[in-house]
């Protein structure tokens, strides 16, 4: 995997892992982005959801002023994300709903 994985807690607490694609002053660039959701009843244990799993995308744009930091994620939870990429995990996705107009 030629991006870097790393973690991203965004201004409104969301916590994302993701692909770096492109970063500079005023913009962060990510792919494959997913929201860590921590299991109830503090198991330690974390699942991951697609972040906007209801939108077509390629690619994030954030801009800086929406990210409070930027980090490398743990060893065992850089696996599971690429694992996860790499097809080796499957997300179980809820199945589509209607959506009435």
């Amino acid at each position: 995997m030629n991006e870097l994985i790393r973690l991203i807690r965004l201004t409104s607490g969301e916590e994302i892992l993701v692909g770096i694609k492109d970063m500079n002053e005023k913009q962060t660039v990510v792919t494959d982005p997913v929201i860590l959701i921590p299991e109830p009843g503090g198991t330690g244990r974390i699942s991951f959801m697609p972040y906007l799993s209801y939108c077509e995308m390629d690619e994030l744009v954030i801009k800086e002023e929406h990210i409070m930091f930027i980090c490398e994620p743990e060893a065992g939870l850089q696996t599971k994300y690429e694992d996860m990429i790499k097809g080796k995990i499957k997300l179980i996705e809820p199945t589509q709903a209607e959506i009435f107009t």
